[in-house]
């Protein structure tokens, strides 16, 4: 009898690991929603979970001291100061450095300003349109430019021997001076070099959000992670006890990477696998589903959204400069109807360009709508 009497003890009192997650209220949940389904489906039940009581208590039931790592220190940046530059017709620096672009671009000043007046293709990469864009001359490098030239009534063989004695660069400034709008004319052709690259760019972006939202919501290995991670969560925030919630937020899957055990290396994340690989391996193949997911997580939504706004406010300048150069005897620009405005266009080739790449435009639009509209309904999911 002595034997079968076990006299009550309190229980000791014992830290234990807590989840610091987000749930949802089940009362807000969607017939459509995968926690709904979670309830429903028996083979995401985890019925019989296999758990090694002993070893779930000697992790995540002890106290905890925890040391602050120490601080790295980082040895000051040291600037070496610049050596002060004369100063010539141009400021000396940007004389230099211009000329090192232009000649690497090899090519006839006077042909170029044509182009450029003319908006003509220009077989110039981006960056190296976009040099050229940024040594057109200042007001003031302008000034400076048209007091040593001769006059604009003198011989062209005067000016020409005149701006033969310049360097590269004021060479190049000297020859850009009289292109009107040349910063407008140049941007257009800035766009159109970079066109092809900058619509690939957000087409692939917004491809791979579209596959992998569709990974993310077919694969059947993901469900069973969550339903795991929901059953451990429980265990440790409960004990056990009937307080257990029915549905946590994706980005709850975060802390289990973060809350660490007693034994300050294992991760409820290290041992949410090791219940996995104890019940169901093949969930642990999670990676094969995710291929699409892995890829997408280079591409920024917020920066192919940035693209094309600027590809949008682009084509609306190429537009509008290639309307101002085109001319049109029968009717005033700003009175000129869609169609009409469309046949002027026609008429160039920056104008003709302009058209094609505003379809692509919208294309592109749709596309990356239809995959931000994919994107919100997963969250939903």
């Amino acid at each position: 009898k002595s034997q079968k009497v076990v006299a009550k003890q309190i229980a000791p009192k014992v830290a234990r690991k807590r989840l610091f997650w987000n749930t949802i209220d089940e009362s807000k949940l969607k017939e459509n929603t995968f926690w709904s389904q979670a309830q429903e489906q028996t083979s995401l039940q985890l019925v019989g979970l296999d758990v090694d009581n002993e070893e779930f208590a000697s992790l995540f039931t002890s106290p905890v001291n925890k040391s602050p790592a120490p601080k790295k220190e980082t040895a000051p940046d040291v600037k070496k100061p610049s050596a002060k530059q004369k100063i010539q017709l141009i400021d000396s620096r940007r004389r230099m450095n211009g000329s090192i672009l232009l000649t690497k671009f090899k090519v006839d000043y006077k042909v170029l300003s044509k182009q450029v007046d003319s908006m003509e293709y220009v077989k110039a990469e981006g960056n190296e349109l976009r040099g050229m864009m940024q040594l057109l001359p200042t007001k003031d490098e302008a000034l400076a430019l048209r007091s040593y030239l001769p006059p604009i009534d003198a011989p062209q063989s005067e000016i020409d021997d005149a701006v033969v004695k310049l360097g590269e660069c004021e060479q190049y400034m000297a020859v850009m001076l009289d292109v009107p709008d040349a910063k407008d004319k140049f941007q257009c052709m800035v766009f159109r070099a970079d066109f092809e690259q900058h619509t690939e760019s957000i087409r692939n972006g917004t491809k791979l959000l579209i596959e992998a939202c569709d990974s993310v919501r077919n694969s059947e290995r993901f469900r069973k992670v969550l339903v795991y991670a929901l059953k451990l969560g429980n265990a440790l925030n409960t004990g056990g006890t009937s307080e257990e919630v029915k549905a946590i937020t994706l980005d709850s899957l975060l802390k289990l990477a973060e809350a660490k055990a007693f034994d300050r290396q294992t991760s409820v994340l290290h041992y949410l696998v090791s219940i996995i690989q104890k019940n169901d391996e093949d969930v642990l193949k999670l990676s094969e589903d995710f291929v699409t997911v892995k890829a997408a997580e280079r591409v920024a939504v917020d920066m192919l959204n940035q693209q094309l706004r600027e590809m949008k406010n682009g084509i609306k300048l190429v537009k509008k400069t290639a309307l101002k150069f085109t001319p049109n005897p029968t009717c005033p620009m700003d009175e000129a109807p869609d169609t009409l405005e469309d046949d002027l266009l026609e008429l160039s080739q920056m104008g003709k360009f302009s058209l094609s790449a505003e379809a692509k435009i919208k294309s592109l639009s749709n596309e990356f709508d239809n995959a931000k509209s994919n994107f919100s309904d997963l969250l939903d999911f």
